[in-house]
């Protein structure tokens, strides 16, 4: 009974120690952070460029829609997923776990691409 009763206590007190309503980041907070690009992928109605790519875990990439059509960057796996993108839209994506994607144009499934994703 004694153990049951310590437990509970060290187990409410290390819920204590959490914040369960974490406050957002702070705008110097997001300045700090840099999402500059350290690749780009674009995609067109020709397909990817670059067609493969590898890359260091946590290294920025930015995906373009350079078509005149939408299209989409989406991995097999749902590591992600664009979504629709229109012509001239970008987003940037970060990868912080080594792993070998394959990706695909949602609008147009025969153009493929590959991300190689190395650890620090």
């Amino acid at each position: 009974m004694k153990r049951a009763a310590l437990a509970a206590m060290v187990a409410a007190a290390l819920v204590a120690c959490g914040d369960p309503d974490p406050s957002p980041p702070t705008p110097q907070d997001l300045a700090e952070i840099d999402v500059s690009p350290d690749h780009t992928i674009t995609v067109d109605e020709s397909g990817f460029d670059p067609g493969a790519l590898e890359v260091e875990a946590g290294e920025v990439i930015q995906l373009v829609n350079q078509g005149d059509d939408p299209h989409s960057f989406t991995a097999a796996d749902q590591e992600f997923d664009t979504g629709r993108m229109l012509p001239g839209e970008e987003t940037t994506l970060v990868l912080t776990e080594p792993d070998e994607i394959t990706f695909f144009d949602a609008e147009d499934p025969d153009h493929e691409g590959s991300l190689v994703v190395r650890a620090q």
